[in-house]
């Protein structure tokens, strides 16, 4: 019917709907128009980095010290004849050796001390005699000289004389072999030692012994004042203070002799 009365169906345009350019570019009639878009707010710019502290210059090294040049050595003089130099200092000379014993000796009388002596000698003889065999003690030291046997022989003959010349020497008169020299000291020895040459070698050896200890008891016998009879100077003690020293004169040659050593040494 509608078409019949030659009416045309009106379109209806949604009020919600936004107003649309037509074809032509004009708006159709009844769109509302679009509201123009917010312009974005420009990015706010980027803060500028701070620029960097430029790094502090290194300092620069020091210049090494050149080397000093070494002086060139001086030529040597020639070598004078060496002359021996003197301490600077007193303080450079070693401190003096104190004797031997210096602790037992301290405040010893001049009884005690010779007895102490003649200990210590006696005790350089046993060690020299010690071990040693009788074929070795009967063989001669040295061409022309006394065997070991004859040695020991000799040492305790020496001390049954002074105990003979106690009583002389204690008044005060001089041992009876005072003054005499070789060689005919040598033929008062070999007086001596003739008869007793037959003692096989453990003989001897005791004998020695014997002979030492009956001369120490005797010695202990007498009284120790006055101190002078006891010290060198008096009668009897240049008679006793002698044998120390002939102890160790002979100990010596022993030594010597059973080591190899066929020098010489005086009887």
């Amino acid at each position: 019917v509608a078409r019949a009365a030659g009416k045309k169906k009106v379109r209806r345009v949604s009020p919600k709907r936004g107003a649309t350019p037509s074809r032509d570019g004009k708006p159709r009639a009844g769109a509302k128009p679009r509201k123009a878009a917010k312009p974005r707010k420009a990015a706010k710019p980027r803060k500028a980095a701070k620029p960097r502290k430029a790094a502090k210059p290194r300092k620069a090294a020091r210049p090494r010290k050149a080397a000093k040049p070494r002086a060139a050595a001086k030529p040597r003089k020639a070598a004078k004849s060496r002359i021996v130099a003197k301490p600077r200092h007193a303080a450079a000379h070693p401190a003096p050796v104190p004797p031997t014993f210096s602790v037992q000796r301290a405040g010893a009388s001049a009884r005690q001390e010779l007895l102490f002596e003649l200990q210590r000698a006696r005790a350089s003889v046993k060690a020299a005699t010690q071990g040693l065999s009788a074929g070795t003690a009967e063989r001669p030291i040295a061409p022309g000289k006394w065997s070991i046997k004859e040695i020991v022989l000799h040492l305790s003959e020496r001390d049954r004389v002074r105990l003979e010349e106690f009583g002389r020497t204690l008044g005060g008169q001089p041992r009876s072999w005072a003054g005499i020299e070789d060689p005919e000291m040598a033929a008062v020895n070999e007086r001596h030692l003739a008869p007793l040459r037959g003692h096989t070698w453990d003989e001897a050896v005791r004998r020695m012994d014997s002979l030492r200890e009956q001369l120490l008891l005797r010695l202990a016998e007498l009284p120790a004042q006055p101190d002078d009879v006891w010290q060198r100077g008096h009668a009897f003690g240049d008679m006793v203070w002698g044998l120390p020293d002939h102890d160790r004169h002979h100990a010596e040659q022993v030594k010597r002799a059973r080591i190899g050593d066929l020098v010489p040494v005086e009887d």
